[in-house]
């Protein structure tokens, strides 16, 4: 079985998988659940094992190649491991380099495609892209909260949404009486990317040799600011057009019954599965960790360490995930400062994917090339009532 055969199974597993959490959860529902996850970890491994030998056969043939090929004379060169390739790439503009980056990346069929943007960009090869990715995924929210990815390339795509007020019961109908008429009502959502966009300049010294780090440096630095762009993208999103479900009794405090009673205001249809989950300032969470009555902590989260079974691998706060982050409203006057949300009801787009084009002209008068990187995102609200927020009155 080739890689692109185990990721359409793995893909499989996973819509399988979020087909059961989506209804009630038995022993047996459970069972089938962590089957299925056990399933997806051993497909994991194979897929990485597999992509790992994939590596090891690119680079012997290109070192099998560059020793048929050696010149003569001796000259000092990047070696040829992709990261070597892409610092000598983004150094030199190299066009022998620009094609040694399409074999890695042929090598490796991951979610990036092999294409070249009219412009002669080219996409961040897959090493550097990897690197990015693995440090984006424990900051951004989308991946630990499952928001729903929207597929298709067009601009905007308007994203069908049920609309129904009621929840479409069967009527009583009498012997030879007429059939009750009903249809579901249906709106849509236009979600319409937009580019979000960093330069980078690096001199000329600096990108002599790629000894000092300087691609991971750069890798931590773009997956960084992507994370901190996307989050504060899909925190917006859910405030602006979530549901005001509980004003707190206090500007600046927040009572202990209070949050259970934000906790109810989500509908029951939108209220079970494994996509709900608390949102919150890390300073709020603290604040409301501290809050106890007469004998004990009225809020005690316990870590669901269980990721294998499962598991979200969050604090769990009042038996449902807790996740942080300061685009929240502060403990404040008209803050919007908690959140419960089913996060299936959060449609994200992200495309083309991550893209980079070398500029190598237009600051070469002073010594340095700019790396410009890009991508298009949107998230919006599928649901409004899907989505609870607690705000502070004013005074």
């Amino acid at each position: 079985m080739d890689v692109i055969e185990m990721r359409r199974n793995r893909a499989d597993l996973v819509t399988q998988a979020r087909s059961l959490s989506a209804g009630e959860i038995t022993d047996e529902v459970r069972g089938q659940f962590d089957a299925l996850m056990a399933e997806i970890e051993a497909l994991d491994a194979d897929i990485a094992r597999a992509e790992r030998l994939q590596e090891a056969e690119v680079r012997s043939a290109h070192q099998q190649q560059a020793a048929s090929n050696a010149p003569a004379v001796h000259r000092r060169r990047t070696p040829d491991t992709e990261e070597g390739v892409f610092c000598r790439w983004v150094r030199s503009g190299d066009v022998a380099a620009q094609r040694e980056l399409a074999e890695f990346r042929a090598s490796n069929d991951t979610t990036m495609n092999v294409t070249t943007p009219a412009d002669g960009g080219y996409l961040v090869p897959t090493g550097h892209y990897n690197q990015i990715v693995e440090r984006l995924r424990p900051q951004a929210l989308h991946e630990r909260l499952n928001v729903r990815a929207i597929p298709g390339s067009e601009l905007t795509v308007n994203v069908p949404v049920d609309d129904e007020s009621d929840t479409g019961e069967f009527v009583a109908t009498s012997e030879s009486g007429p059939f009750d008429r009903d249809a579901p009502a249906v709106n849509q959502k236009a979600m319409t990317l937009a580019m979000y966009t960093k330069k980078v300049d690096l001199t000329y010294q600096l990108l002599q040799g790629e000894d000092s780090g300087l691609m991971a440096f750069l890798a931590r630095y773009v997956a960084d600011g992507m994370a901190a762009t996307l989050n504060k993208l899909l925190v917006t999103e859910a405030l602006a057009n979530g549901t005001a479900g509980l004003t707190f009794d206090a500007a600046t405090a927040i009572g202990g019954a209070e949050i259970p009673e934000l906790l109810y205001k989500l509908p029951a249809r939108y209220a079970a599965g494994a996509d709900v989950a608390w949102l919150m300032r890390r300073a709020t969470e603290g604040y409301l960790r501290g809050l106890r009555d007469t004998s004990h902590f009225v809020f005690n989260p316990v870590l669901d360490q269980a990721r294998g079974q499962g598991g979200s691998g969050a604090w769990l706060w009042e038996g449902l995930p807790l996740y942080s982050d300061d685009n929240m409203g502060a403990l404040a006057a008209s803050g919007k400062s908690v959140l419960i949300g089913n996060w299936a009801y959060m449609g994200m787009r992200l495309l083309p994917g991550l893209t980079l084009v070398r500029d190598d002209l237009s600051r070469a008068a002073y010594g340095e090339i700019i790396l410009n990187y890009r991508f298009m995102a949107v998230f919006k609200v599928l649901q409004a009532i899907a989505f609870q927020y607690g705000t502070h009155p004013t005074a």
